[in-house]
């Protein structure tokens, strides 16, 4: 007898390119069948999900759960199973000097699952602008805490931004991928200066510098910007190394934060066919008003023309495979064999209406008629509330 089985949802998993009416069964906090099949079972529990969208437990590739240390930090579970998120992956909040001090203090005791990014600067994000010079990096320090954490640890991350390339320069970036290469982990790289473009800009040429040391299965980050360091241009002009590096397999993150995503320059790449590979959402403290949750930042792709196999597909197996996570979530396959794949799960409900959306400080806002609303969780087959804390958000200006 199975556990729990979840009948009449729309199932959709990108994994197994399903997309049907049908029902999950659970047992022993894994997956034990998904289709009609699963409804053969007597279960001990049954959710009649009617209506409602059963895909696998949703991925933030990118975001920062480290509240209390750094002021960038939010509540692990407040964007993560209060919003629907089964697993969150932080980008760099702590490096090898306070990296203890998050898996202590937050990655252990949170209720939802947490991997990270070891920021290559010693402190990480504790104070910004993080690397000022070289003695701000310890390489060795930073193999070790990797070694050390592999559980949890799933690469190296480092920002391309101005005082950086002002001071250490494309060394720190030689740097940050020499140490990703040693632990066999990928780089994730920030591009975006926060302040309005002067061309011919400098920082464009640094990142497109930057951007020509990223092999496959490295992640950029805020690929979506305007700003300088962008890679897409407002004119519609697009750096040759964004199409080498997306051909080679870099991994293309949204990610959307307060200060990097264009709604315009979003369209723009889509149009042109530099899709997201993840859609993440940079949580943060000053980003929360304006990205509001993962499921809100997804719905800003649907209303920009994604399909919703799309959007899930970015935010389930795509970040998996990217974490190198795959074989245990990001998927509804059941499991052949212990430990099998965990029954991580989204209960969503698309919403048709009127809604508002904002990206942040690009300036611009956009009506849409549907919104991603999670309706609940499970994590490892125990259920919880989630929502997704839509609301009308604030105007920015650039």
């Amino acid at each position: 007898m199975v556990d729990l089985l979840l009948k009449n949802g729309l199932i959709i998993d990108p994994s197994q390119g399903m997309h049907t009416q049908g029902s999950v069964a659970v047992k022993d906090g894994l997956i034990a069948s998904v289709g009609d099949a699963a409804a053969a079972d007597e279960p001990a529990m049954v959710y009649d999900l009617e209506g409602k969208i059963v895909v696998p437990g949703l991925i933030d590739i990118h975001c920062h759960p480290g509240e209390g240390l750094s002021w960038l930090g939010v509540p692990a579970d407040e964007i993560g199973l209060e919003s629907g998120v089964t697993l969150l992956c932080d980008g760099g909040t702590a490096g090898a000097s306070n990296f203890e001090t998050l898996r202590r203090f937050i990655i252990d005791p949170a209720k939802t699952d947490i991997l990270c990014f070891l920021n290559l600067a010693n402190t990480g994000l504790v104070s910004i602008p993080e690397i000022w010079c070289e003695q701000n990096i310890d390489l060795a320090a930073g193999l070790d805490v990797m070694e050390a954490n592999r559980d949890v640890i799933k690469g190296v991350k480092v920002r391309a931004i101005e005082p950086l390339a002002e001071g250490v320069g494309i060394k720190a970036i030689e740097m940050a991928k020499g140490l990703a290469t040693r632990a066999g982990m990928p780089l994730m790289v920030h591009v975006g200066e926060t302040r309005s473009r002067v061309p011919p800009d400098k920082m464009d040429d640094f990142s497109r510098a930057t951007v020509s040391m990223m092999e496959t299965g490295d992640i950029l980050s805020h690929y979506l910007t305007w700003e300088p360091g962008g890679m897409i241009l407002p004119d519609g002009t697009v750096y040759p190394e964004l199409e080498a590096a997306q051909k080679r397999g870099v991994v293309l993150d949204s990610c959307h934060g307060l200060n990097h995503f264009s709604f315009p320059i979003a369209r723009l790449a889509i149009e042109m066919g530099f899709i997201p590979t993840v859609i993440s959402s940079d949580m943060a403290t000053i980003v929360r008003p304006a990205a509001q949750s993962l499921a809100v930042v997804m719905s800003k792709f649907l209303n920009m023309g994604l399909s919703l196999d799309q959007v899930i597909e970015m935010t389930t197996v795509n970040p998996a495979k990217a974490l190198g996570e795959e074989d245990k979530r990001g998927s509804l396959k059941p499991g052949m064999m212990k430990p099998g794949m965990r029954a991580d799960i989204t209960i969503l409900e698309l919403r048709e209406g009127n809604y508002v959306f904002c990206d942040g400080t690009g300036g611009n806002r956009m009506n849409g008629t549907l919104l991603l609303e999670p309706e609940m969780v499970f994590r490892r087959g125990v259920a919880m509330p989630a929502f997704s804390g839509y609301h009308i958000p604030p105007v920015y200006a650039i």
